[in-house]
């Protein structure tokens, strides 16, 4: 109905809470008070009955009322709203109002008790409550002690009777005025609540502006965290800060590959275009047409090599696959077999030196990407007749891949720039076409995905990859 919000759960719950509470004080005052009432009701009738009680005198031959014995005296009752009845023995004595039934005593009742309250009703049909007093009337006459003895014991029950109307009003009014203070006091909880839910809920509200406020351009911004924020937020601001820092190192890195692929892309672009204007300068022999046309097509294909790696790339981070058990030598082979129009044509002489019977859980496909480019770039920059070699060997809980290859002419202070986007230790090589600088930044980012190392070295015109699996044959 209010919809699902912070503020409104919070009011709900104050709400709640302010109700249960007012509810139970209520109910605890309303029976602490009516008990009182009904206490000091009770005990204005024990009062009443004691001072009735002294107007009955015990004669020789009966009981004498005081009320009676002289003309014109008033009845000590109320006759709208009290009753009285005295009782001897089981038999009636007295009845006032005159003419008015008997009040009625309850059964159960103990002889060793002398008084008790119980609830009836007057004559006209009102609600009353009566106490039943026993007591021994004043003796008037001079009695012997067997008589005395006899007319001490308390044998005469006065039932008295009062209206309980005037109470029962004032607990309802009290009901009603506890039920209209405790509304409005509800209702100017709720609101100085609503006020002060918005109050205390500002911090989050001017961080919530603050973080839709942040855009590609001022992302290096960062949240307040420091004590002018609520002690429960900062752990939602530190998160959040932590996020903005991660996304601006992503973004930073994005850009800087845009860059460098802009930057790449443009050279061969540049290239391609100055061939087709110099073909189109002026007319040319068909064998000058061709030669054009060859050399559009090497620039055309190491373009493709760059938007294929890139395409690699994107891939291999947006898809997570299964691991599973890979026959490397098998996998290993595959590979030397589709750079075999390559090696034959550098006279290269190639060695998979894995055992057969090993194997490694991992990613295929991210595996088969690293292999290929380390293989690759062997077969492409390896001297010529050369040797190029993989092995593999367990360390531990470590399977280390080698793919090595001499490379007399490697500048070796570069061999910390292997990795790197985009750089080549020889920019003037288009024996293939296929040689973006992409290659190994790409394998180094796959292996570090799954969890693994690669490193570079070169030591006597020997250049070697090591690529670290810390993953268990099965």
């Amino acid at each position: 109905m209010f919809g699902y919000s912070l503020r409104n759960r919070l009011l709900v719950l104050i709400g709640a809470t302010t109700l249960s509470l007012f509810i139970v004080c209520a109910l605890a005052i309303s029976i602490l008070f009516e008990a009182t009432l009904w206490s000091e009701f009770d005990s204005a009738l024990k009062d009443r009955a004691r001072s009735l009680g002294q107007l009955i005198e015990q004669e020789e031959y009966g009981f004498s009322f005081e009320w009676l014995e002289g003309v014109g005296l008033p009845a000590p009752i109320s006759a709208n709203q009290e009753a009285l009845t005295i009782w001897c023995d089981g038999k009636v004595l007295e009845v006032l109002p005159p003419k008015a039934h008997p009040i009625a005593m309850p059964s159960g009742y103990s002889l060793s008790s002398e008084q008790r309250f119980f609830n009836t009703k007057l004559e006209s049909g009102s609600k009353a409550r009566a106490i039943e007093y026993r007591f021994a009337p004043r003796i008037v006459f001079d009695a012997d002690e067997n008589q005395l003895r006899q007319l001490q014991q308390p044998r005469v029950s006065l039932v008295f009777a009062r209206t309980t109307a005037d109470v029962e009003k004032t607990i309802s009014r009290l009901r009603w005025t506890m039920g209209f203070v405790g509304m409005i006091g509800i209702m100017g909880t709720l609101g100085v609540s609503w006020l002060a839910v918005g109050f205390g809920l500002s911090p989050l509200q001017a961080t919530a502006r603050r973080i839709a406020a942040i855009r590609a351009g001022t992302i290096s911004e960062r949240l307040d965290d420091g004590k002018s924020q609520p002690q429960e937020l900062r752990p939602l601001i530190n998160t959040i800060n932590q996020l903005l820092s991660r996304l601006e190192k992503a973004l930073t890195r994005e850009r800087s590959f845009s860059a460098d692929v802009a930057h790449e892309l443009r050279t061969p672009l540049a290239g391609l275009r100055a061939q087709l204007d110099l073909a189109l300068s002026r007319p040319r022999a068909s064998e000058e047409y061709t030669q054009t046309i060859r050399k559009c097509l090497e620039i055309t294909t190491q373009t493709g090599a760059i938007v294929e790696c890139l395409l690699e790339t994107t891939r291999q981070f947006a898809d997570r696959n299964a691991n599973e058990a890979i026959p490397l030598f098998d996998m290993i082979s595959s590979i030397f077999n589709e750079f075999e129009k390559t090696i034959r044509l550098r006279e290269l002489r190639v060695e998979n030196e894995v055992p057969k019977s090993t194997a490694v859980n991992s990613d295929r496909q991210s595996l088969t990407i690293i292999l290929r480019n380390l293989i690759e770039n062997a077969v492409s920059h390896a001297d010529r007749s050369s040797l190029v070699s993989v092995n593999a060997t367990r360390d531990n809980a470590n399977l280390r891949i080698t793919v090595s290859n001499q490379a007399s002419s490697f500048p070796a202070a570069d061999i910390d720039k292997v990795f790197d986007r985009f750089w080549r230790a020889d920019t003037s090589r288009r024996e293939t076409g296929r040689h973006s600088g992409l290659g190994l930044s790409l394998c180094q980012r796959l292996a570090e995905r799954s969890g693994a190392t690669l490193h570079a070295s070169y030591d006597d015109g020997l250049f070697k990859m090591e690529l670290v699996l810390p993953i268990e044959s099965p």
